[in-house]
């Protein structure tokens, strides 16, 4: 059997190196894919009924409405913004779904 010189195991190493490397690369593909697929799947769908989530402009606030189940939703911000507006505001909001 022939011994190991530094040489081989140098690019051992490096072949080692490289793969993990490689792994890495590929685990953070597979995430982001994931993610991607996960968005497309749910992107603009109502999360009690599965119906497609229509946008509408109200005061200023662009909010997602469900013509499915009726139902309402806020993205990140939009409550504050709602809450920033005058207090009639919700009153006038809820007449439009009526």
């Amino acid at each position: 059997m022939k011994p190991i010189s530094s040489e081989d195991e140098y690019f051992a190493r490096q072949e080692v190196e490289q793969k993990r490397r490689w792994a890495k690369e590929r685990e953070a593909q597979l995430i982001t894919e994931r993610g991607e697929r996960s968005r497309d799947v749910s992107f603009m769908k109502c999360p009690k009924c599965g119906a497609h989530l229509e946008e509408i402009a109200f005061g200023g606030v662009r909010i997602d409405k469900c013509f499915g189940c009726e139902g309402i939703w806020l993205d990140k911000g939009e409550l504050d913004m709602i809450r920033k507006k005058k207090a009639g505001f919700l009153g006038t909001l809820l007449k439009v779904f009526r």
